[in-house]
């Protein structure tokens, strides 16, 4: 994933897309590919999907939340947690997209 990201950084982009980047890697890889990412914040726009709540909690600066293709929120984790009156992003997650309860 370093290498791919690494060739990406080649031209120069101005937004940078990572789609599920730490899709089965091991702990600590995940947190050196966190690391790489937060160095790179400030100097390009980097869109990221991930399904892992702690992940997108951990690394933006601003949350979008999709189900099935809508887009149901778009802000800072700030404005995700005054929204739904929780204190984390997957509860808020969870709030917003089943209504507060998961499916059995």
């Amino acid at each position: 994933m370093r290498c791919e990201i690494a060739a990406a950084l080649l031209h120069k982009p101005k937004i940078l897309f990572l789609d599920e980047p730490t899709l089965g890697l091991d702990v600590l890889a995940r947190r050196e590919l966190w690391k790489t990412i937060e160095s790179l914040k400030g100097k390009m726009t980097i869109i990221l999907t991930t399904h892992y709540m702690e992940e997108a909690e951990a690394l933006s600066d601003r949350i979008g939340i999709m189900k099935d293709g809508k887009l149901f929120f778009v802000g800072t984790k700030e404005e995700l947690y005054g929204k739904t009156g929780k204190a984390n992003v997957e509860d808020a997650f969870v709030e917003i997209v089943a209504g507060g309860e998961l499916d059995a």
